[in-house]
């Protein structure tokens, strides 16, 4: 197994060897489609066999000239010769281009996995900045003609060709003289050596690389996003960005320069090396002819022979260093796919699946972002009643989006318990205890597909198209579907639909609330349903509010106290604890700190003497 580094100031990053890594990569190969390392192996072959027979063929005419042999049969023998290198380099480029695609086949395997990690894995892990670099590191080492994955059988077939070419040219060097291969494997060694500097210089200064290249991603997503459009126009953002944008190439281009001097300088001592061992090798076989010890046509081959071995050795050595950075890069993406899951999910136990909900306790919990310095939640307590609606409210930073996300299990307490029906939250099989739970959130996801699948969360021959209908009433949002082209069928977002329909901040709000309405689980959550809601669709919701949470729990977040008046309990928090509970009018009485709020909320809405009447709530 791979050793992972536990240094808090670095990634959680998995130490996986080169040969650790290869295997991975040739067991996910046979997995995936075993037929491609035929297709290498083959490649393998005739690039080693092409380069021997042409070695031979001058070897072979200058002995047929020279004994005097006919002409008939010199061009029998190079005919022959040319015709095997003909089929040879004829195979060779076929292999070479049919690989070019399949091997891509790999590059969608290991996206898929990529993609699947980040879809699955505990919520807590997506709010780690380690884990989302590792992500975006992921993707990349997947995704591209020049993948680090798809480069690696390049490498490979590379390696092996190498190999079997050295031990054909060393066979025929070695019944000159044996020490002339040790000769010429020692000064190539001394690059190898030469060249592993640079890839720990490139191991130890990656994550430089990969926090410009993420801030780079980053930036050319949000310029290219609807979303963010309006706000880029009006507040003058694009020369921002532009700045932004070009401080971060410059980083990115001053980190590759650093790599390139270090590649030139060991480029410089290769050369030199090359030059001494070529030339050396060559004055001794110039000497050998010179002594009669060996033919004109030996001398052709041994010195031909000495080029492809040093040229094969020098290739092999190159290509392992290359070996040695893409197993950096894979390193980050088993550290990725292997990243540790908390949650309980196989072993935990069933959660209760009844269409009544269970009662819902939080004891002594407390939490804390990673990096955060300050509790969002301290020591906090409550227990929500079965069939009980709860309104949460506070200012913005009180802690109210924190308690959603610790109900509904998508977080752990750093410290305290979350219980369901008394068990530890943390003991249930996660996935199914996300059943429980219906929600609306503040940030939310809605896929490009048609209206009818984004209610029902399923694809359209699999919904219940009366229950969509009527989810979508129940959140008042039907008239304005019904009026479209294609009804419910209509396709959501113009992202990859050219026809495809844009709902106002309000009307999406609608959309997600039939969504949750269509799960029919025991429990919803509302985030700030009302947000984006005008007057009339907000009063609208309160109307129907009885029959959204009929035989339900329900949770109301919401920083306006007009709107939680029919709860049956309120809490007020503030700094991540609860300073006032009651219902609406009990608060009032108390004349507290939701007492206050209220009244400064309530007085944007009151006029005297024609003026608008505007108080700051203050402690």
């Amino acid at each position: 197994m791979g050793k992972k580094n536990t240094d808090s100031e670095e990634w959680s990053t998995c130490r996986y060897s080169v040969v650790q890594n290869v295997c991975y990569c040739i067991r996910n190969t046979v997995h995936c489609y075993g037929l491609l390392l035929c297709w290498c192996g083959m490649s393998v072959l005739i690039n080693a066999v092409l380069p021997v027979v042409s070695a031979y063929l001058p070897k072979l005419v200058i002995e047929q000239i020279t004994e005097g042999h006919s002409l008939w049969q010199l061009s029998a023998v190079v005919l022959g010769f040319m015709g095997s290198i003909a089929l040879l380099s004829a195979g060779s480029q076929f292999f070479k281009k049919y690989l070019y695609h399949q091997k891509f086949r790999m590059n969608t395997y290991y996206l898929k996995q990529v993609a699947l990690k980040g879809l699955t894995t505990d919520y807590a892990n997506q709010e780690e900045e380690r884990f989302r670099r590792l992500q975006a590191e992921s993707f990349g080492c997947c995704n591209g003609n020049f993948s680090p994955l798809t480069n690696i059988y390049d490498i490979l077939i590379s390696i092996c060709t190498s190999a079997l070419g050295l031990l054909a040219f060393g066979t025929i060097l070695v019944q000159v003289n044996g020490f002339l291969l040790l000769f010429l494997a020692a000064t190539t060694l001394i690059s190898f050596f030469l060249n592993q500097r640079v890839i720990r210089w490139m191991d130890q200064n990656s994550q430089e690389r990969i926090l410009y290249e993420q801030r780079l991603d980053y930036i050319n997503e949000a310029s290219g996003d609807l979303r963010s459009a309006k706000d880029i126009r009006l507040y003058r953002m694009a020369s921002w960005f532009s700045d932004i944008y070009q401080e971060n190439m410059n980083g990115t281009a001053g980190w590759y320069r650093r790599l390139s001097r270090k590649i030139f300088g060991v480029a410089v001592w290769d050369s030199g090396f090359a030059m001494l061992r070529e030339g050396a090798a060559y004055a001794y076989f110039i000497w050998l002819v010179w002594q009669r010890q060996i033919t004109v046509a030996d001398f052709v081959l041994y010195f031909g022979a000495v080029a492809e071995f040093s040229s094969w050795l020098a290739n092999m050595i190159s290509q392992v260093s290359l070996l040695n950075q893409l197993n950096v890069r894979i390193n980050y993406l088993r550290s990725y796919l292997e990243y540790p899951e908390h949650y309980r999910r196989e072993q935990g136990i069933q959660p209760p699946q009844a269409a009544f909900p269970g009662t819902i306790e939080l004891k002594n919990v407390s939490y804390r972002y990673e990096g955060s310095g300050q509790y969002a939640l301290r020591d906090f307590s409550l227990k929500i009643m079965p069939g009980e609606h709860l309104a949460v409210v506070g200012l913005n930073g009180a802690g109210k989006t924190t308690l959603v996300k610790l109900l509904c299990g998508l977080i752990d307490p750093t410290e305290g318990q979350v219980l369901y029906d008394g068990i530890d939250v943390r003991e249930y099989h996660r996935t199914e205890y996300y059943k429980l739970f219906s929600a609306v959130f503040q940030q939310f996801s809605i896929l490009p597909v048609s209206i009818e699948e984004i209610v029902a969360g399923a694809p359209a021959e699999a919904l219940d198209c009366g229950k969509v209908r009527q989810c979508l009433e129940t959140a008042g949002l039907w008239d304005k579907v019904a009026r479209l082209p294609q009804g419910v069928k209509s396709p959501f977002g113009k992202t990859i639909y050219d026809d495809g329909v844009e709902f106002s901040g309000g009307e999406v709000q609608k959309l997600l609330l039939a969504r949750a309405l269509y799960k029919s689980a025991p429990i919803m959550l509302l985030d700030e349903p009302t947000a984006a809601l005008d007057s009339i669709a907000e009063s609208h919701l309160y109307e129907n509010y009885h029959r959204i949470s009929e035989g339900r729990t329900t949770v109301f977040i919401s920083h306006r106290l007009a709107s939680t008046s029919f709860c049956s309990r309120i809490i007020l928090m503030e700094n991540g604890q609860i300073c006032e509970e009651g219902t609406h009018d009990r608060l009032l009485e108390q004349k507290g700190k939701y007492e206050r709020l209220f009244e400064t909320q309530a007085k944007y809405y009151r006029e005297t003497g024609g003026q608008t009447e505007v108080e700051p709530w203050t402690e």
